[in-house]
């Protein structure tokens, strides 16, 4: 006990001495790769250049657990796109690894600055060894804080932070924890869970789109029934190593009890090739077969596919809750069961509860302030949406009309995003340099990388 309380002491007196020695060394840098030589624990390596912006590769040491030091340390991935010190800085995550580099809405509308996180436990961005305990909202929220406390020293005009869906959820998370590392949030698309089978997102499935959908939702129930009465003859169209969930047989029924969810959360029900015209409802097994594979493919069920974002199936289980599925029109062909449980690291214990998001919800309700929600009106994950204030401070919700789970603020109607963009505005004491939707037609932003990634791996 004596040589573990010796050493958080010299960790913490090393600390603070290299704190002030940062603050000396920032303040003597003549440029932004003088300055993050200063940081300490900061590795880095310039991957594009031009007279607009500077963009780094960073490697960003953060404690494994930040209330015990002595347990280690791990490398967290980060990529800085640096304009000016004198801009403002956009936080933004996925929630997951890093998919690609871009620049997100805010900061290509502003040109700010940016700085994107990779999140704890995914990808590069894991401690050598794992320790599954060190996974939760906490801890999360303490690298948020670690990384803007390091780059305040450089950039310390205003700061706001954003994602979408479990980016948008961690981004609430790290103002949860620290409100003050932030002016304002905007979350896109970010649910909220009660339970690892929450039926409010049943409820939803069962009755999105209205008496307008209600054809096509009940053509995709008869679709369902047709597969699984036919199972025997896709099953030895399978292929791929499917240990985690126990068979082919059960990823197969997985894949059917999924595919509404799927279809509604990334489609278009009024595509004229992928919409509700489109389901083949009249079509032979393999026409039905083949309409699956489009919306929820077998290949997302592998153990290739779950072990990737398996950190993610852990915190569902653990902390972040997970949606109930609609199927009282399956029970009698079902085989199987299907619970988050199923997708989680094998021989790790852990426990569910629901603590976590309740606080959440509470501080949203009775304390968060500045902050912007973007859901969409057909996106299943909308019927998890966070509460707003009790207290009538500024906690705002906007919908994107027949919207999926890519919506985000440039597709709201004209008048609202022209709404939500003063209010950005106002957080980052700047006017846009380009005016919402009309600026990014035909610009790949962040937002839309990000949701090209979630749909191939049918991610929340």
């Amino acid at each position: 006990m004596k040589s573990i309380f010796i050493a958080a002491l010299l960790t913490f007196s090393s600390n603070a001495f290299s704190q002030t020695n940062e603050d000396a060394c920032i303040q003597t840098a003549k440029n932004i790769t003088e300055k993050l030589d200063c940081i300490h624990g900061l590795t880095y390596k310039e991957i594009s250049s031009s007279s607009a912006k500077r963009v780094f590769d960073i490697g960003f040491t953060q404690l494994v657990d930040h209330t015990k030091p002595e347990l280690g340390t791990f490398t967290q991935r980060l990529v800085l796109i640096h304009r000016s010190e004198d801009e403002p800085m956009v936080l933004q995550t996925s929630g997951y690894s890093i998919f690609g580099i871009s620049e997100a809405s805010i900061t290509l509308l502003f040109q700010t600055n940016q700085i994107q996180v990779e999140h704890r436990f995914f990808s590069t961005s894991t401690p050598a060894v794992v320790d599954w305990s060190k996974l939760n909202i906490k801890q999360s929220a303490d690298d948020f804080h670690a990384i803007t406390v390091a780059f305040k020293k450089i950039y310390n005009q205003a700061w706001v932070n954003t994602g979408a869906s479990k980016g948008g959820m961690t981004s609430i998370y790290h103002r949860r924890f620290y409100p003050d590392d932030l002016v304002g949030t905007v979350a896109d698309v970010a649910p909220l869970s009660f339970t690892t089978s929450d039926q409010r997102y049943t409820k939803f499935v069962e009755n999105v789109g209205g008496d307008a959908y209600k054809e096509c939702r009940e053509n995709f129930r008869k679709i369902q029934t047709q597969l699984l009465l036919h199972r025997d003859e896709f099953l030895p169209l399978l292929s791929g190593n499917f240990t985690q969930l126990g068979s082919a047989k059960v990823a197969f029924e997985h894949s059917v009890i999924e595919a509404p969810f799927y279809f509604w959360q990334y489609g278009n029900p009024d595509s004229t090739f992928a919409g509700c015209n489109s389901l083949p409802v009249n079509g032979s097994p393999q026409e039905m077969f083949s309409f699956l594979q489009s919306i929820a493919s077998i290949s997302d069920y592998t153990d290739e596919s779950i072990s990737r974002f398996q950190s993610y199936y852990f915190q569902a289980a653990t902390q972040l809750g997970n949606p109930d599925n609609s199927t009282a029109h399956l029970e009698t062909l079902r085989h199987f069961e299907f619970t988050i449980d199923q997708y989680t690291p094998k021989n790790v214990s852990y426990t569910y509860s629901n603590e976590a998001m309740h606080d959440v919800a509470n501080w949203v309700k009775n304390d968060a302030d500045q902050i912007i929600f973007i859901y969409g009106e057909f996106d299943p994950w909308s019927a998890g949406e966070f509460p707003v204030s009790d207290t009538g401070k500024m906690v705002e919700k906007y919908y994107v009309p027949k919207g999926n789970h890519g919506s985000k603020f440039t597709a709201l109607p004209s008048a609202e995003r022209q709404l939500v963009s003063r209010k950005i505005a106002g957080w980052l004491g700047k006017a846009p340099i380009m005016e919402g939707a009309k600026a990014l037609v035909g610009v790949k932003t962040l937002e839309d990388m990000e949701q090209e990634v979630r749909q191939k791996y049918k991610l929340p």
